[in-house]
């Protein structure tokens, strides 16, 4: 029976004893089995038994903690049979725990190791992830004081980070448009510079003939002074070009939306190009009322624009047409601008209205400013009106826009 107590103690993991107490005439005698090796002598036992005889003597069953002969870590689980010849035997059942001031104490410190462990592990991926992230701004950062030197000749690349992305595609546009307005300078102080230079030589000529030359003749005097007037003017209408260019570029160019009828101001341009180019013949059809909304003085400006430029491309067919009529069934008014010149190549056409756009196949009869188109092109913008040219080269060229009525 002992071996099969073994058993039940190793797979239970507990110490099994079980006891009877013999009455005898020197005293009480104890007959024990007992499972655990722990237990090695009987006096020890004695010792331990003693205790717990005294609680179970009077009760069916009690359990007893820290109550063993060993120190507050075991538990004892008592149970008093009674057999049928009146005498009394007792199961005694020992575990061995760990107390819960132990257990807390454990989890305290393999929650401090952890925590150390975790806290070196957070800051050694908090250094990685920061230099990886980090790199990319400071490459950018380092390009982007490059271009505080001008030095234009830099790619912001694209990262694995959107933001950064993001930046790069900002500054790689910013670099395109600083070129761009770099080159627009460029060939603003070109244009000027030879646009400035040529009427001022001619002015200059003009009125050293007149001093020199003319004498008493007062239709050469005449003559030459003329010339001085048209120079002056074309240097006025550069000028004039220019401010408003500047005004576009600082956003100060003013409109003043009103209803009037361009058949007026038509009227008025007629007699003035008339006058003005008499070796030019200038057709001039459209009804007597063109009621529009708009700011008349920037549709003059466009009409003027369109009508010089026809001038200054034209060729031996000096004629020019300008044409008002309804656009098709639509309630759209088509202005339109004909001459008979150099006309202008189907890849040009595309960018003459850009920005000081000037084509490389023609040559012009007078000079301008270069961005005379490019202003017209603000101004219908502007006003929300499709516009447009057709052309062919040697044949001649319509610019043309539509307001809606």
């Amino acid at each position: 029976e002992k071996n099969k107590l073994l058993e039940l103690s190793v797979e239970t993991n507990c110490n099994i004893v079980i006891f009877s107490i013999q009455h005898t005439s020197v005293g009480e005698k104890y007959n024990i089995y007992f499972s655990s090796s722990r237990i090695t002598d009987s006096s020890s036992l004695n010792s331990a038994l003693a205790l717990i005889v005294d609680n179970l003597k009077n009760q069916d069953n009690v359990s007893l903690m820290n109550e063993t002969y060993e120190p507050s870590d075991t538990i004892i689980e008592g149970q008093k049979l009674t057999i049928n010849q009146g005498s009394s035997v007792y199961i005694y059942v020992s575990s061995v725990i760990t107390p819960s001031h132990y257990v807390i104490e454990i989890l305290v410190a393999v929650l401090a190791v952890v925590t150390v462990i975790g806290v070196v592990i957070m800051l050694v991926l908090a250094v990685q992830f920061s230099k990886r992230i980090s790199a990319p701004i400071e490459e950018v950062s380092q390009k982007a004081k490059q271009i505080s030197s001008k030095d234009f000749d830099i790619q912001f690349d694209n990262r694995e980070y959107k933001e950064v992305n993001e930046l790069s595609d900002t500054l790689n546009y910013a670099i395109a448009e600083i070129k761009q307005s770099e080159q627009i300078q460029k060939d603003v102080i070109a244009n000027v510079s030879h646009e400035l230079r040529t009427p001022l030589t001619i002015i200059r000529s003009y009125a050293e003939m007149i001093r020199d030359l003319t004498g008493d003749n007062p239709q050469k005097r005449e003559e030459n002074i003329n010339v001085i007037i048209s120079e002056t003017e074309r240097l006025e209408y550069l000028v004039n070009d220019l401010l408003d260019l500047s005004k576009l570029q600082a956003g100060t160019y003013a409109y003043e939306m009103t209803s009037f009828n361009l058949a007026v101001n038509l009227e008025r341009m007629k007699a003035f190009y008339q006058n003005k180019f008499k070796d030019f013949l200038f057709e001039f059809n459209f009804p007597n009322k063109i009621m529009i909304f708009a700011d008349e003085k920037r549709i003059e400006q466009v009409l003027y624009n369109f009508i010089n430029n026809a001038i200054n491309y034209s060729k031996d067919d000096k004629r020019v047409i300008v044409k008002v009529e309804k656009a098709g069934d639509s309630n759209v008014w088509r202005i339109s601008v004909t001459d008979f010149g150099v006309g202008i190549a189907p890849a040009d056409q595309t960018v003459i209205f850009d920005r000081h756009f000037r084509s490389n196949n023609t040559k012009r009869v007078t000079t301008g400013s270069g961005i005379g188109l490019f202003l017209v092109k603000q101004i219908l913008s502007y006003h929300h009106f499709s516009f447009g040219v057709n052309s062919q080269l040697g044949k001649g060229s319509t610019f043309y826009f539509e307001i809606p009525f």
